[in-house]
């Protein structure tokens, strides 16, 4: 059987693991996974890897359905429960869910029908619970991974990270950016104000280009201003809003005196 033309959807996929999941124990659903990659021709190790077992584990589980058949599947130590079908598991009735939507990631809480919806792109809110319920064993690895759009490697490093040093220091990003010009500092600000309001005042030019080798040749060898970076400054600092107004001021100011 040839599957290289299907296309397969992750999000479809973690949907239909979530409904199988309210009918069929995960232990059960595994070894019918393991098993029907086997028969589309996986390896053994690559299986085991994928469903997060060992692969040893993987190994017998095959040989047994091959041996036995379907009856392989079931769990044995319940083999011998002859308690009323109807009666739930009180551990399938509390099993968590993760259902992943365009802009919510919903939370089912088992056979108590109430469900938390957190928005998508509160990262923070999302990964706190997320990985809340991992840690507590009540989501799996695969399933908050695919939830947060991460690896399982990340995940599980996130995961040990929050038991170690809590929301404040591993989730929430302190990436600030840069606070300070480094290389346009105050001495080069300076010389760019005063030359600005100088040149204005007296009618001469004040491009970009002009005032960098202004700067340069004042301050060398520590600096070295592109007009681009003169040219975002002035605009940052405002200078070109008194380009106009400035020279009236001064005027205004010499009749006053």
């Amino acid at each position: 059987m040839n599957c290289q033309d299907l296309v397969f959807s992750p999000k479809q996929s973690q949907k239909r693991i979530d409904r199988a999941l309210k009918v069929l124990p995960a232990k059960i659903l595994k070894r019918i996974l393991s098993f029907s990659l086997f028969l589309l021709g996986g390896k053994r190790k690559a299986i085991a890897s994928l469903m997060e077992m060992p692969e040893e584990t993987v190994k017998t589980g095959i040989s047994k359905v091959m041996k036995e058949g379907f009856s392989a599947f079931r769990d044995r130590r319940q083999a011998e429960n002859k308690c009323d079908p109807q009666a739930s598991n009180p551990r399938e009735e509390s099993k968590i869910t993760v259902l992943v939507e365009e802009k919510f990631c919903t939370i089912v809480f088992g056979g108590m029908g109430q469900i938390l919806k957190i928005l998508r792109n509160h990262k923070v809110h999302l990964r706190t619970v997320l990985l809340s319920l991992l840690n507590s064993g009540l989501l799996s690895m695969q399933s908050v991974a695919f939830a947060l759009g991460l690896t399982q490697a990340h995940c599980r490093e996130l995961s040990e990270s929050l038991i170690a040093n809590g929301v404040k220091n591993v989730l929430i990003d302190k990436r600030k950016g840069q606070t300070r010009d480094f290389r346009f500092g105050p001495s080069a600000k300076a010389e760019l104000i005063q030359n600005f309001a100088a040149r204005t005042v007296t009618g001469h030019r004040v491009s970009s280009q002009t005032l960098a080798e202004i700067i340069n040749e004042s301050l060398q060898p520590t600096y070295t201003i592109s007009p681009r970076t003169v040219r975002w400054h002035i605009n940052k600092l405002g200078l070109m809003g008194i380009k106009k107004t400035l020279p009236e001021l001064v005027n205004s100011l010499k009749k006053k005196s």
